[in-house]
């Protein structure tokens, strides 16, 4: 195989006034690639990074600080242990490493956040040292879980930007491609003049990569991420079809890395949005049982029990999030058998389900929150007996259609237009009020997307209807997602 000529030996038997040409082009080339691939992978560090830190506050820094709440870690220890100055420096690294004045400008927003995460933090170090009362505590955890989760939405938008910031040095490379591929094109046509034979072998070393190169940025452009230069040169233009190359490889990998994060951390949170047994619920139910034994009432502590035992057999579940509707609905009816035993004539209910949407799976425990809300929340606050009505049936496009109805309170109108303007916003949410609402509304879009929702109607000293739509799962579909 005969060995081919680099493009300058091929361009100086031209001469020299094309060789100068050549290289011109070919020079820019290299700079312009070396400046991205530079700028590249300092955004892949600065997306790597941003992602961990973003991990690391919303985890360690809470774990930390539920730690020192509970009295789990001393307060010397917390201060000495305190990963909020250590994710401040690693913050100001990214900042060093960063040239645009729009993410510096982010990034010290995250800093001044951090700032106010260690100053509450500082407050509870504070409480724990003096022995105040726990509920300050906990009103200073809310605004710590706050900051920390404004931390990680800035944080994600600064991995956003980053994203897009890579995205536009790739247009700018293919532009430049396009710029020098006109530009051979111009001392293509100057060599013709000389010799047809050294021109046929020019369009070989340098068109043809060339224009394999710039499909690849086109490619990548529109998305297909799997395109690769597959014949290369054997001149200087291997190294840099070789770098495109990798450069794809490394951002499918970044891009699978990102979404698996992405999707990590939904998970986490549904874990977490899960995890909401109320104390309170399980003591009251415990001394009512207790009351009833002493009161000899057998029956009545038998059915309390029976009720309590299953409506945490089904909460658990074995871990499964999926459940046949049947399940919800016992796992509902023996909450309100509790409630209505501990309550007694002051609490009614009745349930009112299509035998033909039992089989059907649904997401586990997003009724009884409702419910309880609908108690707590409305028929608690009226002098009247309670009354609590749940309808479920199957609609014509194949969704569940779940109705919690209550003759309590009511919503003022005022109140009820921002709770349900805040229930569209969905994961964007940072309303405080009814948390078991908002909750279960997370949940929903976490694991259905937008074809689950919530709508809410009231009528102040009446009562309140919530809706819940969710799509179907046929029997025996039971997952986790």
């Amino acid at each position: 195989m005969k060995k081919q000529l680099s493009i300058k030996a091929l361009l100086q038997r031209i001469s020299w006034l094309m060789l100068i040409l050549s290289i011109v082009p070919l020079i820019i080339s290299v700079l312009i690639y070396t400046r991205y691939l530079f700028t590249y992978e300092r955004s892949i560090s600065n997306i790597s990074e941003a992602n961990r830190i973003a991990n690391d506050v919303e985890e360690n820094i809470m774990e930390e600080a539920w730690s020192l709440t509970y009295g789990q870690t001393k307060p010397s220890e917390f201060t000495e242990s305190n990963s909020v100055r250590r994710v401040k420096k690693e913050i100001r690294q990214i900042k060093e490493n960063t040239q645009s004045a729009q993410e510096r400008a982010t990034l010290n927003i995250v800093i001044r956040s951090l700032d106010n995460v260690n100053s509450f933090l500082e407050k509870i170090v504070g409480n724990v040292q003096q022995d105040a009362p726990f509920n300050e505590n906990q009103e200073l955890m809310n605004q710590v879980e706050a900051a920390t989760k404004l931390v990680h939405d800035i944080l994600q938008d600064f991995v956003t930007v980053e994203i897009q910031l890579a995205a536009n040095h790739s247009e700018q490379v293919r532009r430049s491609i396009i710029v020098l591929s006109i530009i051979e094109g111009v001392i293509i046509c100057l060599i013709i003049l000389f010799t047809r034979k050294t021109n046929q072998r020019l369009v070989k070393q340098i068109q043809q990569p060339m224009d394999e190169m710039i499909k690849m940025a086109d490619a990548l452009s529109d998305g297909k991420l799997n395109y690769r230069i597959k014949t290369l040169p054997g001149n200087e233009l291997l190294k840099l079809s070789n770098s495109m190359n990798e450069m794809a490889d490394n951002l499918v990998v970044l891009l699978e890395e990102n979404a698996l994060k992405q999707y990590n951390l939904a998970q986490s949170e549904v874990r977490v949005l899960q995890a909401q047994i109320t104390p309170h619920f399980i003591y009251n139910s415990l001394d009512a049982i207790l009351v009833l034994a002493e009161m000899n009432d057998v029956d009545k502590v038998k059915e309390m029990t029976y009720a309590l035992s299953d409506f945490f057999r089904i909460s658990l579940s074995q871990g499964q999030d999926w459940i046949p509707v049947e399940k919800e609905i016992k796992h509902i009816t023996d909450y309100l058998v509790i409630l209505q035993i501990r309550y007694g004539d002051s609490l009614t209910y009745s349930i009112e389900i299509e035998d033909k949407i039992k089989n059907y799976s649904m997401l586990k425990m997003i009724l009884q929150p409702l419910i309880e809300n609908a108690i707590y929340h409305g028929t608690k606050l009226v002098r009247r007996t309670g009354k609590i009505i749940v309808q479920a049936f199957l609609d014509d496009q194949r969704h569940i259609h779940f109705y919690i109805i209550d003759n309590g309170k009511g919503i003022p109108p005022e109140k009820l237009q921002e709770i349900n303007l805040e229930l569209k916003n969905g994961l964007d949410t940072d309303f405080n009020a009814g948390y078991g609402l908002f909750n279960v509304n997370k949940r929903l879009l976490l694991y259905y997307g937008k074809q689950a929702k919530i709508e809410i109607t009231s009528i102040v000293d009446t009562g309140t209807t919530v809706h819940v739509i969710i799509p179907i799962m046929e029997e025996g579909a039971l997952k986790d997602v």
